[in-house]
């Protein structure tokens, strides 16, 4: 019954005489029970209630992503700063954060030094956030991979929490540090070590190139047309992950 009483065993026919009655629909809940289970409920506003609750459950939900810090063993203090600070925001953020300690060269030997950068890094972060891969080397990189911790995820949604959040990022973009180009860094690196040589995504960047080729250009000019050659790979490497393509 629609008010939690129990009418005992019903004859079918009586139980639907009942349920059209009350202008509510006869429900069977536990079919395999001995009598089976039925319940007199509005079937219409259930199913809405149902939907409802799925709607708020799927507007409270947050997709997240694994953002990347970029290190080497040769990291400056100053610098160092600033990624502490931008991986904290990643976590804050309800995100995880990856760790990625390229080596160039003979650097490679030098594991101890590294090992050392990373586990400071991690204590820095031990309040907001768990290791969930513990530092180990994937190729030429040392990789280790840091989750939020459950109280950290549950104030990602605040809005005090996003507003320090974008506070913190603006005052580190006007001291001169910007954490979008953490993934740029990382493709740049990447071609240095010969893994995208070669790659021209679209016009713009072959025209660029061509004109590079014409004349010769400055510093300044070589390094804006790298870091935009290398915005072009982190769109197109976004949109094959977004899409699922190779």
């Amino acid at each position: 019954m629609p008010d939690g009483t129990n009418k005992g065993i019903l004859d079918i026919r009586d139980a639907l005489e009942l349920a059209r009655n009350m202008r509510m629909d006869l429900i069977e809940v536990a079919p395999n029970a001995d009598p089976p289970v039925c319940r007199i409920i509005d079937y219409g506003r259930f199913i809405y209630e149902r939907d409802k609750k799925e709607r708020a459950a799927r507007k409270s939900q947050k997709t997240i992503e694994v953002k990347g810090v970029q290190l080497r063993p040769k990291t400056t203090e100053h610098h160092l700063a600033f990624k502490i600070r931008a991986a904290r925001r990643f976590l804050q953020a309800g995100n995880k954060v990856k760790l990625n300690m390229r080596f160039r060269g003979r650097e490679v030997a030098n594991q101890h030094v590294a090992l050392r950068l990373i586990d400071r890094f991690l204590q820095e972060l031990a309040d907001i956030g768990v290791v969930e891969v513990a530092p180990s080397m994937e190729g030429k990189a040392l990789v280790a991979v840091v989750a939020p911790t459950p109280a950290t995820l549950a104030a990602a949604h605040l809005k005090s929490t996003q507003q320090r959040i974008a506070a913190e990022r603006e005052a580190d973009r006007a001291a001169g540090y910007n954490e979008e180009e953490e993934e740029i860094e990382e493709i740049e690196e990447a071609d240095e070590d010969g893994e995208g040589e070669g790659e021209v995504l679209n016009g713009q960047v072959t025209e660029l190139t061509e004109t590079a080729s014409a004349k010769a250009l400055t510093k300044e000019q070589e390094a804006e047309l790298r870091r935009r050659q290398n915005r072009e790979k982190l769109a197109q490497k976004r949109a094959n992950e977004q899409f699922g393509l190779p």
